[in-house]
């Protein structure tokens, strides 16, 4: 490469590489410490402040600009290369504390490193003999930071992982810092050798990334592991023990099959029982299809449609092995239509109303889920119902987390005119609660004639025992949950950091 070409090159591949730093850490972030949009906007602005910063002290190498660039590149590409593998490790071994301490000294590091870049090659250019346009060199800076947001969540995170993809643009910085070395500076040898160990380090890493990542995976499901996916939307994580086997999203356990039953009974009988003979039901979220192995056990049911964000759940709900054999190949059945796309998007584009609409979504644990709790989704889900319909969501743990549960409630009860929780205790889980809604004037009597016969855990008693609290648990005076005001991330958040309770361990 020619030395007129070799700069914009650079430029290009330096805004690149800094802004899928950036994205990695704040999605590793994301994952191990949870609330996507705080940890997105800290990590932002710390980036970004230190960008700045970087800019400032960039004034202090202006003697030999290029050999500092060449020697942020190397920098910057191994402290970017190994900063998901380390996040990963201190993950399983430090406190929450210091582990967001840790993000945020790393990103400020790499932001600092980043904020030199353009000076310094701005420098070098008005020294050298080289002649571009300082405005088109440094646009490309922009371009490649544009480029690196959309492979980023299309190609770079569900087909190379959080932890390969910081060590190979970590390669790819201090590659682009060898390059320069050896094309534009005199004194090659002694400016590449940290390059070349830099680079080895990585490389080392990245082969045996496999055997660092089981290791720390077993660490921190501590149950032997039989599937582990990343998707574009989620890490997809299955474990087995004896014959116990439990499904994980991004950390949260979403059911074990030793105690599932009670969950998905509670969830699909009762509201299916306050319907006479349903015919067409929606259940959204719930890609694996246990909830609707449940719906299909209603002989009336003639079309169940499940939407779900993530196709691969729908992938593995048909050919799992473990998957197959727990939800009887419910993914597979006729009658059974899967449905790829957002729950919120599918509500809204909808013109077919449903004799009965499940909500089997995850807990609020961030932004995005949030949503899928507000009253304008609740709203949603009452024009999509029948004018004798039931609509009914998972609610949470209703004991820990008593502010999450009554703000489903009371945001329930804005929208719809009838509104009933009930709960269960799911040993895996807790005392979790669920919300039936109907429209106003309907018999909200659950006729227990309808409920199947060949169930593990429900029967009349049990369903009337479900709409009776302890008087330990009463419903909260809290604010609704809106599209504008997700207050139910605040409750959430607070509720399980109040009571030390690890929810990627234990709820749903």
């Amino acid at each position: 490469m020619n030395k007129k070409a070799l700069i914009p090159f650079a430029v290009f591949i330096a805004g690149l590489c800094s802004i899928i730093y950036e994205l990695l850490i704040s999605t590793t972030a994301t994952y191990f410490l949870g609330d996507g949009v705080r940890q997105f906007s800290i990590i932002i602005g710390v980036y970004l402040f230190s960008m700045g910063i970087g800019a400032f002290l960039s004034k202090f190498f202006k003697d030999k600009p290029l050999t500092f660039f060449i020697n942020v590149e190397y920098l910057l590409g191994f402290i970017g290369g190994i900063s998901v593998p380390l996040l990963y490790m201190l993950f399983v071994y430090v406190s929450p504390m210091i582990l967001q301490i840790s993000c945020l000294a790393i990103i400020f590091v790499i932001g600092l490193l980043t904020g030199m870049e353009v000076p310094l090659l701005t420098f070098a250019l008005e020294e050298s003999n080289i002649k571009n346009n300082l405005s088109n060199v440094l646009s490309l800076d922009y371009i490649g930071g544009l480029i690196a947001t959309l492979i980023f969540p299309f190609i770079i995170l569900p087909f190379v992982g959080l932890y390969y993809s910081s060590l190979i643009f970590g390669i790819v910085n201090i590659v682009l810092g060898i390059l320069l070395n050896y094309t534009l500076l005199k004194d090659k040898k002694r400016n590449s050798i940290f390059g070349f160990l830099a680079v080895i380090a990585l490389v080392v890493l990245v082969l045996f990334g496999g055997k660092l990542l089981k290791v720390w995976d077993q660490k921190i499901y501590k149950r032997p592991i039989v599937l582990n996916e990343q998707t574009p939307y989620q890490k997809i994580v299955m474990t087995k023990t004896q014959g116990d086997v439990r499904l994980y999203l991004n950390r949260v356990i979403q059911f074990s099959s030793s105690d599932e039953h009670r969950y998905h009974e509670s969830l699909v009988h009762i509201p299916l029982a306050m319907n006479y003979n349903p015919k067409r039901v929606l259940i959204l979220g719930g890609g694996e299809n246990l909830a609707s192995r449940e719906v299909l056990k209603h002989s009336s049911v003639q079309r169940v449609d499940v939407v779900d964000i993530d196709s691969t759940m729908f992938y593995l709900a048909k050919e799992n092995k473990y998957l197959k054999d727990i939800n009887a190949d419910a993914a597979k059945n006729e009658k059974v239509n899967l449905i790829p796309e957002d729950a919120f998007t599918y509500l809204f584009n909808n013109t077919e109303k449903y004799d009965v609409i499940i909500a089997d979504l995850p807990d609020p644990t961030n932004q995005a889920l949030a949503r899928l709790y507000s009253k304008q989704f609740f709203l949603m889900a009452k024009r999509n119902l029948k004018k004798d319909g039931v609509f009914v969501t998972q609610s949470g743990e209703i004991y820990f987390s008593n502010k999450v549960f009554s703000c489903i409630n009371n945001t329930l009860a804005s929208a719809f005119e009838d509104v009933q929780p009930y709960h269960t205790y799911i040993p895996s889980f807790g005392d979790w609660g669920f919300i039936i809604a109907r429209h106003e004037g309907n018999d909200s009597k659950v006729d227990t004639k309808a409920l199947p016969e060949d169930l593990k855990y429900l029967n009349p008693n049990q369903i009337e025992q479900a709409f009776i609290f302890p008087k330990d648990i009463t419903i909260a005076d809290t604010k609704q949950n809106t599209l504008d005001n997700p207050i139910i991330l605040n409750y959430f958040l607070d509720e399980w950091e109040k009571w030390k309770v690890d929810f990627e361990a234990g709820t749903k």
